[in-house]
């Protein structure tokens, strides 16, 4: 039986409105070819967007992407600096509302997901897993 490699790789970013398309671009080079590249992305992109948008990461903080992934399978971590006024969860949203989807969408999309402390902040994670 062959054992799967594991890669284990970290970004760190500026808390701006460039983040997410600079962690997509990292992403990228990361996964290559990945059959989980689009879900992966699209997750990391709203994981970041709330980030900067809901916590201290946005007000001249930092956001950490962690990236775990073999051949098949994506676990991430996105890691703010706290300061949010609730923990990461569902948003109840009305059919026609701009905002709130984000973890409605990491939800469906990933296999699974889930939000833990992370010193002073949240660290909001999800796995999937995709055949090539």
């Amino acid at each position: 039986m062959t054992v799967p490699t594991l890669r284990f790789d970290t970004l760190v970013l500026p808390g701006a409105d460039r983040a997410v398309g600079r962690a997509r671009r990292w992403l990228r080079g990361l996964l290559g070819e990945h059959p989980a590249l689009s879900d992966a992305t699209l997750c990391m992109s709203e994981l970041v967007t709330n980030a900067v948008r809901y916590t201290e990461s946005g007000r001249e903080g930092h956001v950490r992407v962690e990236v775990s992934h073999s051949e098949r399978i994506v676990c991430m971590e996105v890691v703010d600096d706290g300061g949010a006024e609730t923990v990461p969860h569902l948003a109840v949203v009305d059919g026609l509302g701009a905002c709130g989807r984000g973890l409605i969408i990491v939800e469906y999309v990933s296999d699974r997901w889930g939000v833990g402390r992370r010193g002073a902040g949240h660290a909001v994670w999800f796995e999937m897993s995709r055949d090539g």
